[in-house]
């Protein structure tokens, strides 16, 4: 199986083979050995997969900083997989608490959304000032 870094451009044009070759790994094949979603670790640098094209055996994938032991994201303003940093603008969908799956890495999360007010105030007339 060939790893390469994705390049849509390459694969709307079906050319996946000329993206840039991450790795080529023999001995592991796809939905036999692994199963397609989650994380390669390859010579120390992480990576998530995209797609996978079976009959050319090619594995897309996209660099990422892979946390594997991430601390509970709290008050963020983007709903961000603490795995991989994706963030979800579809979020606004979801019910206001639960459990969902990252859409680009698959990692399973459990979320709560936090409700905040806040207020712009503008100044439209002073009430009268009497001076001593």
């Amino acid at each position: 199986m060939e790893v390469r870094i994705r390049d849509i451009q390459l694969q709307i044009n079906q050319k996946e083979e000329q993206a840039e070759l991450v790795k080529v790994i023999n001995g592991i094949e796809m939905y036999k050995d692994m199963d397609f979603g989650g994380f390669m670790v390859i010579d120390g640098k992480s990576y998530r997969h995209c797609s996978y094209n079976i009959e050319m055996d090619i594995l897309s994938v996209k660099p990422v900083e892979l946390n594997e032991d991430p601390e509970e994201l709290e008050y963020e303003s983007d709903f961000k997989c603490p795995y991989c940093g994706n963030v979800d603008y579809d979020a606004w969908e979801l019910e206001d608490e639960g459990e969902t799956y990252c859409g680009a890495c698959g990692s399973e999360l459990e979320y709560e959304r936090v409700v905040t007010i806040d207020y712009n105030v503008r100044p439209k007339k002073c009430a009268p000032v009497t001076r001593v």
